[in-house]
């Protein structure tokens, strides 16, 4: 689980970020397949990620995000373009990973992925230990939290999106993200153990006091 650079160019841009994903949004409203091509290229793989975790699953996870393009260009006609892009994506993407994932129907897909898995490279055995120790006890943390502190704690850590963003996600008050992210952040200090909270600070992976990215706001 790495830091995502999550649209670092329009955090540097400024308004000629939020310009250009408003003008993706206006091509593929005037039905230009180009812009389709560049929306793929930009959000299928954030997107895929996202939704694996509600489902656990990456091949579900491409079908839910294949379903999510299909509805963004066959329902091209009906919505208005702005430069909320990204969280409109991912909010098509959330509601259909939920509704796959209240079917049931990925049960077989996860257990198919797991044979297929093949583990990253890493550099020495000490690294692959030190990180797999990591991921194992953040993950069983982070699964643990109640439903909305996860998704909120994932959406801000693994992908990158500013608590006004995870608002206009999951359809909740920015002040109910900021709540959830402070509860989530201190359930997750308290259970770390000191030498993981050592490793965390040598590496990539960062618990951002939610103080010090408010002004991502």
């Amino acid at each position: 689980m790495n830091d995502l650079p999550v649209r670092t160019e329009e955090v540097r841009d400024g308004g000629r970020g939020r310009s250009r994903e408003r003008s993706l949004m206006e091509r593929i409203h005037a039905g230009e397949s180009q812009a389709m091509d560049e929306l793929l290229q930009r959000y299928w793989l954030p997107l895929v990620r996202y939704v694996s975790r509600f489902l656990q699953s990456r091949d579900a996870a491409e079908d839910v995000v294949q379903e999510t393009m299909l509805r963004v260009w066959e329902g091209r006609a009906e919505w208005t373009p702005s430069h909320r892009l990204q969280s409109f994506l991912y909010r098509i993407a959330r509601n259909l990973a939920l509704n796959e994932r209240d079917k049931g129907r990925v049960r077989k897909a996860w257990a198919d992925s797991q044979s297929r898995e093949v583990p990253e490279p890493e550099p020495t055995p000490l690294d692959l230990t030190e990180r797999r120790e990591l991921q194992e006890r953040l993950d069983s943390l982070v699964s643990a939290l109640p439903p909305k502190r996860r998704e909120v704690f994932i959406l801000s850590r693994y992908h990158g999106h500013t608590y006004r963003e995870i608002a206009e996600i999951m359809d909740i008050s920015p002040q109910t993200v900021a709540n959830q992210m402070t509860a989530a952040l201190d359930r997750l200090r308290t259970h770390l153990r000191p030498e993981i909270q050592l490793y965390l600070s040598r590496s990539r992976i960062r618990l951002v006091d939610p103080q010090r990215s408010s002004h991502r706001e």
